[in-house]
């Protein structure tokens, strides 16, 4: 009798242990702006990479795929592709990528956060796609913003290594 008590508690454990990582998409989205908002108030990540006159950090299994153009940048992380944007003629406190955002009404927005500091000015935001397991997500700090289509499971994670990128980014 004890044993089948052991396991029955065993087996609740476990569901109960996996219900809890798997978080719905609202708590992904509301985490990931959460630590986006974290990552921007800190202080940038050391450069781990240089294209041209362009340094950046990128978190490790993200690679360069193509920087023929050092303004538009191709990063991967296995089948998940990023675009880098940089307009060096922004500045850090420039809202042009945000208010081009906000004036475009054919995008959905799930939710968005904006970010000031030293003045310097930085937005996450969320949108619906057409494929419900599926989000974009742009983040963007100054002239430097980071696109990618997100797959459901991957939204938090993909906000707060896409904040880290984005935020280290330098123009010598």
């Amino acid at each position: 009798m004890s044993r089948k008590w052991l396991q029955a508690s065993a087996l609740m454990l476990l569901l109960l242990g996996l219900t809890g990582c798997n978080q719905s998409i609202d708590e992904q989205i509301e985490n990931g702006l959460q630590k986006s908002e974290t990552i921007f108030a800190e202080k940038p990540e050391t450069h781990t990479d240089k294209i041209g006159n362009v340094q950046l950090f990128l978190p490790s299994k993200y690679k360069i795929e193509d920087s023929s153009d050092k303004y538009n940048i191709l990063v991967s992380k296995g089948k998940q592709s990023y675009i880098l944007f940089i307009n060096d003629r922004e500045e850090p406190d420039s809202k042009l990528y945000y208010d081009l955002l906000k004036e475009d009404s054919s995008k959905e927005i799930i939710d968005e956060k904006t970010y000031e500091k030293d003045n310097a000015f930085g937005f996450a935001a969320v949108f619906k796609t057409e494929n419900e397991e599926e989000f974009e997500l742009v983040v963007s700090s100054g002239g430097v913003k980071m696109t990618t289509i997100s797959p459901m499971n991957d939204v938090e994670d993909n906000l707060e290594e896409m904040t880290k990128i984005v935020r280290s980014v330098k123009i010598k």
